[in-house]
This record gives structure tokens, sequence and C-alpha cells, in this order.
């Protein structure tokens, strides 16, 4: 009898183990992906020819620690809310995860392209973009032409602290002529790379 308590407590030790390191690097898996790096799918449109729904980039949250944003930048923002520290990151992330397997999900992480930093003058007409009085050469976006209009009248001023996003594919692109100037707290990571399809690995850059 003695023997088989034993070897049910010993049982029981492994299952608690074994448990805690899969919660432990779970947990850890969550930090990271919030905090450091991720590498999420393409699940809208908005930045073709850039990038296209379903591919795979290499997201890095650590870029703007000590360094504000610049033109050309391609980044992960939030729409909904600002970046509130680590443990709110994380929890935010997984209820995120948790909410989209689930199906209740709401699309608050967007892909765009930096255009205006702080202090830029931005105006857009007949479909190309201006930045401080001077038209900008675009060959990175899908189709040149009229976009539509959105809800903040152009020009514009950034604010400090703020930039001015665009999607490269302007015709359906949801970003700050809908939203308004993206605060810096909003950024969450800066797009380095395609890492999904293999034949299409390499810089965005």
């Amino acid at each position: 009898m003695s023997n088989n308590n034993e070897s049910n407590k010993s049982i029981k030790r492994e299952v608690m183990e074994w448990a805690f390191v899969l919660v432990f690097s779970i947990v850890i898996t969550f930090i990271v992906k919030s905090n450091v790096f991720a590498m999420p799918m393409i699940l809208e449109s908005s930045m073709e020819n850039t990038v296209f729904e379903g591919e795979r980039i290499f997201e890095y949250k650590l870029n703007y620690l000590f360094k504000e944003p610049e033109r050309g930048d391609i980044i992960i923002l939030d729409k909904y809310e600002e970046s509130k520290g680590i443990i709110h990151n994380t929890y935010t992330d997984a209820k995120e995860t948790l909410d989209t397997m689930l199906g209740q999900g709401k699309k608050r992480y967007l892909i765009k392209r930096v255009v205006g930093i702080p202090g830029d003058l931005i105006d857009i007409k007949d479909g190309y973009l201006y930045v401080n009085g001077e038209k900008v050469e675009e060959d990175y976006i899908k189709e040149q032409g009229e976009t539509h209009p959105g809800a903040f009248s152009l020009p514009i001023k950034v604010p400090e602290n703020k930039v001015f996003v665009l999607g490269d594919n302007r015709e359906v692109s949801l970003d700050s002529r809908d939203l308004g100037p993206i605060d810096f707290k909003q950024v969450k990571g800066k797009v380095l790379y395609r890492i999904w399809p293999i034949d299409k690995i390499g810089s965005l850059y």
C-alpha cells in the first residue's frame, strides 16, 4: 500500500511540474509576443503592393523604446488605446488571442506607413501626397490617383508626439484620414521583414 501511495504522489508531483512548466511557457510566450517581437499574419489588403493578405511579417516592438518613428517606417498600431506597460500589453494581447479563438475578436491592430512626423504639414491633392508643400514620389503605393477623403480635413499639421499614417493601398485603407494623427503610445512596433511566403522572405525597405 505504501508503495502505491508513493507512486501516486510521484505521478501527481510530475503532473504538477509539467503543468507549471506549460503555464510558465505560455506566460513567457505572451510576454515576448506582446513586448519584444511578433510574427503576425497580414489580415488586410490596405498595404498592397508592399505586403499582401495572408503573408507573415516580423514586427520588432522595442524599436521605438529610445527613438521616434520616422517617415517611411512601416508600423503596427493599436487603433483603440495607448500602450500602458508590460503587464497591460501582455493581458491585452492574451485577451485578443482568446477572443479571436472564440470568434469574438475585434480588429484593433493595423499595419500602416508613416508619412508625417511632428511638425509636418500633410496634404493630399488629386491622389498625390504633399509633405510641407513638397510632392512626395511614392513608388510603393498600389495605384496613384484619387483616394477617399476621410473624416479629417486636409491639410493638417501633425501635432507633437504623433504621426500621420497612410496605407499603401489608398483606396481601401483605414488610416489617419479617418483616425487622425496616431499617438506615439499607440505604435506597437516597426515592421522589418516579410518572413512568409518563403520565396518572398526579406526586408521591406
